[in-house]
């Protein structure tokens, strides 16, 4: 498992002694790795928002966790209406749960991105400017 704390020192510090006791987790904090690591997965398990774009791109499923009240019920509802998205509660044992029933749903990645990296770059710009953060 691939898991990414963004710039959460506290979760990345969890997700990093996680890994010393399972070998199969492979922790990150904030990295500039990220197309790789989505094209590397199968599902890819967030709040909803841009990184279901970026997820999207590359052709990866989205495991939605419930976790974001107001609007992010709206966004929620919006990328299931998209297609290629499940959704969880985000108790742990609801994740695991989802995620597994996901996995026997979702065809296994290909070797590669299904778009460039340029691509990906493209969808990322227009993603942050949505949201006020972008060039333009």
């Amino acid at each position: 498992m691939l898991a990414v704390a963004g710039r959460n020192m506290k979760l990345e510090r969890r997700l990093r002694a996680a890994a010393k006791s399972d070998p199969r987790l492979h922790a990150f904090g904030y990295t500039d790795r990220v197309p790789e690591l989505m094209s590397a997965a199968d599902l890819v398990i967030t709040t909803s928002g841009d990184t279901c774009t970026e997820a999207r791109v590359v052709g990866r499923h989205v495991l939605l966790l419930d976790a974001v009240p107001g609007h992010g019920r709206d966004n929620l509802q919006h990328e299931l209406e998209l297609g290629r998205a499940n959704v969880s509660s985000a108790r742990p044992a609801d994740v695991v749960r989802g995620a597994l029933a996901a996995l026997d749903r979702v065809k296994p990645a290909r070797s590669g991105a299904t778009r460039s990296a340029a691509d990906w770059e493209a969808a990322l710009t227009a993603a942050l400017t949505r949201i006020g953060l972008g060039n333009g």
